[in-house]
């Protein structure tokens, strides 16, 4: 780009420039979070199935990243969120919010009843410290043991420790491609991978 010159004409200056029109239409800086989801259903030891998928992060989710990065919201020290699995078929969306988890609501989440380990609350979603735009919980799985016989549709994650709780936040959710049908005693791990790319 040469001989630029900024006066009354600097707009007819621009667009005629061929270099500025093309990082216009096709320069885009931006972050974005993507969410895979692998789960793994174990009975007797075995592997039955392994599936990945991408999440959805609500809304919710986004506005409390934002709000804990760049405002006034403080974050805990410790490891704050919490890996939930459901069992009503439904699929998360961006609208969603934290009262739709717990005993009785929207996606079914289970309960004691449904799994016994662990017993009352969530598993934490662990993960270690990075270097990268990557994070993880794949050196710490969430681990569900199956109290029922029962279909397991989807997984979720939120800030609030205990299965009943339907307040807090709901980070992010996931309905699994191919629904789980457990028996007592089958395995359920999760591990959740969260990217962020930027262009």
């Amino acid at each position: 780009m040469e001989n630029l010159i900024i006066g009354t004409d600097f707009g007819a200056q621009l667009a005629a420039d061929v270099e500025i029109a093309h990082a216009l239409r096709h320069h885009k800086d931006g972050v974005a979070f993507e969410g895979m989801v692998t789960t793994d259903h174990m009975r007797g030891g075995e592997l039955l199935h392994r599936q990945v998928g991408k999440n959805t992060f609500t809304t919710e989710g986004m506005a409390f990243m934002l709000n804990t990065m760049f405002h006034d919201i403080a974050k805990a020290a410790a490891h704050v969120w919490y890996v939930g699995i459901f069992k009503n078929n439904v699929t998360p969306s961006l609208a969603d919010t934290a009262t739709k988890l717990g005993s009785g609501n929207a996606f079914g989440e289970c309960q004691d009843a449904d799994y016994d380990n662990p017993l009352t609350n969530r598993p934490a979603y662990t993960t270690e410290d990075t270097t990268t735009a990557v994070i993880s919980n794949v050196n710490a799985k969430a681990h569900f043991i199956m109290n029922s016989s029962i279909t397991v549709y989807g997984a979720f994650l939120t800030n609030k420790q205990a299965k009943t709780d339907s307040s807090g936040t709901l980070m992010c959710a996931k309905r699994f491609g191919t629904p789980r049908a457990v028996i007592a005693d089958d395995e359920i791990y999760v591990t959740y991978q969260i990217t962020t790319t930027t262009s």
